[in-house]
């Protein structure tokens, strides 16, 4: 029961009856999904290394090169990505997800769909983006450009 309908109102919320009949309170555990393009620098600096992109580039997700494998972040309800473009051109970036358990297909094959709109990254500059309400098996980035550029991408799941 909650004093009201709101985040703070919930206080009540936490506290739970036992099978004695004793006040118990409730607690949750849960760990984070991350990925990252595979050529971030060694010092970790997302602005430098990255993963060199054209047309349609996976960047993460099933169908990279070197780690070809699906990104589950299944039962996760708030997913961050964050994409910094380095190059000479702006990049076209698209979110791909899934509902299907250890999907075959590349991110931007037939298994997948992408999520949301198009997002745009001009050059030398970032974007973060934040899926919390559709629920998804698997995730990935591509990136499409007219350039010469390379991106690195950081996905967190919670």
């Amino acid at each position: 029961m909650a004093l009201k309908d709101s985040r703070g109102g919930r206080e009540f919320d936490k506290f739970v009856a036992d099978s004695s009949g004793d006040t118990a309170l409730r607690t949750t555990a849960t760990s984070s999904v991350t990925a990252s393009t595979l050529s971030v620098a060694a010092d970790g600096t997302p602005t430098t290394g990255g993963t060199s992109y054209t047309t349609n580039t996976i960047l993460i997700g099933k169908g990279t090169s070197g780690a070809d494998a699906n990104v589950d972040v299944s039962g996760k309800s708030r997913i961050g990505i964050q994409i910094f473009n380095m190059g000479d051109a702006a990049g076209t970036f698209k979110v791909w997800g899934n509902l299907v358990s250890g999907g075959s297909g590349s991110v931007t094959g037939g298994d997948y769909t992408q999520i949301g709109d198009d997002i745009t990254v001009t050059n030398g500059s970032s974007a973060y983006r934040a899926i919390s309400t559709t629920p998804i098996k698997n995730i990935g980035v591509s990136g499409t450009t007219s350039g010469t550029c390379t991106a690195n991408v950081y996905i967190m799941a919670d």
